[in-house]
């Protein structure tokens, strides 16, 4: 073979590899998240068992390379590559469905192990081998190996950021495999026999025409930067009442009846709450639209009132206005921006701030948790504003740490904090999980549940006598969360 030939190849081989490691350990993510979440556990997992993973076949590639350093067996190891890559695509839906069922952490690692080993493992092999064949005489060993593994860094960068700013926002994930299989099958017709892998191509080209074929259960689905995002029409309770539901990742974030304009979900039934301890509200901001549910209710609502939302990701948006109820409205202005972020550069000052941000069983911005941001949100409220923050947590037991220590938090700057728990609140299942409602006012003054009472309508009532108003005990060792220290993802992984 032509030795410049076989140079170029050898380059474009480690470029292509090295990029693809990259493009497999992001996409992996996007996989998981809709069975497993985003959090640290997620994470961890995917980066600890992909380096684990290249580094056994960092030791097989220097192994093999010693005994049969030729070209064409380096452009095998891409083919079987591929097609571990298409494998994927195959069996991940059952992997899936069995990892979660471990839970998250060990489903994490489970899912990663059976799913993203494999074709790590042949591609940490690419890089020894390539060197083996490069290297000529010992002389200038070590100038070939740095100059191969900086090609292979590079590859690496061009996949972090083809992935993250182009190929997540723009192709579904299975698409995504199907061309990572592609581009690695493709590069491995620089050597070697060409017949099978041209079978192959063939063959992947069936499989994603076969894909094609398979109904969806959604009347929309996509992934976005942030978010695989789902949009379903279905029937509720035996009237079958039609509703539609928005589902982000793998849970279930925002329903809507699709003929009436009443509330569906039970706590955002609890915003209905505002005016009592709130009576003057003419400027109001919502951390995390999702459907964009209770913002529009607060504008029919308040129909002199002003709404800003923080929903941080823009497709989410575009989803609530062509599937939900989202309207263009010159009272509504909204920022596609993290929650923490705006905060920190907020200078408005708002009546009510609504926290949509910790709808999650699976994966919470920490950074909206912490005594900075809540000293954030106080500073952003009128003399009497008040904090509307819903979370999923139970009322006491292993269950309800994160409730404890969010509560800890809000205490450090809220002289007034009112808890609506959704579903038990008349002193039992208080270690069942739920969402609660946390009102925290900056009024001195304590409202009582009688007090409540005599100035709510009919509807409020009902939502006034969920009431908690046991005392609140925090365990030992219950921390305020900080910035500095705010294991958001480990508290959250009990209720799993």
């Amino acid at each position: 073979m032509n030795e410049k030939y076989k140079n170029q190849s050898l380059n474009a081989i480690i470029f292509v590899s090295g990029a693809a490691v990259m493009i497999l350990e992001l996409i992996g993510s996007r996989i998981l998240a809709p069975y497993l979440g985003t959090s640290i556990f997620v994470w961890a997992s995917l980066i600890g068992i992909i380096l684990g993973s290249l580094s056994l076949g960092y030791y097989l590639g220097g192994q093999i390379s010693e005994k049969n350093p030729q070209l064409s067996i380096l452009a095998k190891i891409l083919f079987f590559g591929g097609i571990s890559i298409l494998l994927i695509t195959l069996i991940k839906q059952p992997v899936l469905n069995f990892a979660m069922a471990q839970g998250v952490k060990f489903g994490s690692i489970s899912a990663t192990l059976l799913l993203f080993a494999l074709p790590s493992v042949i591609l940490g092999m690419v890089s020894p081998y390539a060197i083996r064949l490069k290297i000529e005489n010992i002389q200038g060993s070590g100038e070939v190996a740095g100059n191969l593994y900086a090609l292979s860094t590079l590859g690496s960068i061009a996949g972090t950021f083809l992935a993250g700013f182009y190929l997540i926002p723009a192709f579904g994930s299975t698409q995504i495999l199907f061309g990572l299989s592609l581009i690695l099958i493709l590069s491995s017709l620089l050597s070697g026999k060409f017949k099978l892998k041209i079978a192959a191509l063939v063959f992947i080209g069936l499989v994603w025409l076969i894909f094609q074929t398979i109904p969806s259960p959604y009347i929309f689905e996509t992934d976005s930067a942030y978010n695989h995002i789902r949009v379903a029409d279905k029937f509720y309770g035996t009237d079958k009442i039609p509703i539609r539901i928005l589902y982000l990742a793998t849970e279930t974030h925002s329903i809507i009846y699709k003929n009436s304009p009443n509330l569906f979900s039970k706590y955002e039934q609890f915003y209905l709450l505002d005016n009592l301890f709130q009576p003057q509200i003419k400027k109001a901001l919502t951390l995390g639209g999702g459907a964009y549910v209770a913002p529009v209710n607060f504008l029919s609502r308040y129909p002199e009132a002003e709404m800003t939302v923080v929903e941080i990701d823009p497709k989410v948006t575009e989803v609530a206005k062509k599937y939900f109820q989202l309207a263009d409205d010159p009272r509504l202005k909204i920022y596609h921006q993290d929650g923490r972020l705006f905060l920190n550069q907020n200078k408005t000052t708002y009546d009510i701030i609504y926290g949509d941000a910790f709808a999650s069983y699976y994966s919470i911005p920490f950074q909206l948790t912490t005594e900075e941001t809540v000293e954030k949100i106080y500073q952003s409220l009128s003399d009497n504003g008040i904090l509307v923050l819903n979370l999923i947590s139970s009322l006491s037991g292993e269950k309800s740490i994160f409730f404890q220590a969010e509560y800890l938090t809000l205490k450090q700057f809220f002289p007034q904090i009112y808890i609506f728990p959704a579903h038990y609140y008349d002193g039992t299942n208080t270690e069942k999980s739920q969402n609660i409602v946390i009102i925290a006012s900056k009024n001195q003054s304590r409202l009582t549940k009688q007090e409540l009472l005599d100035k709510s309508s009919d509807i409020q009532k009902e939502l006034v006598s969920h009431l908690w108003t046991n005392e609140i005990k925090i365990d030992a060792g219950v921390k305020i969360l900080t910035d500095e220290f705010a294991p958001v993802d480990y508290y959250i992984s009990k209720l799993l």
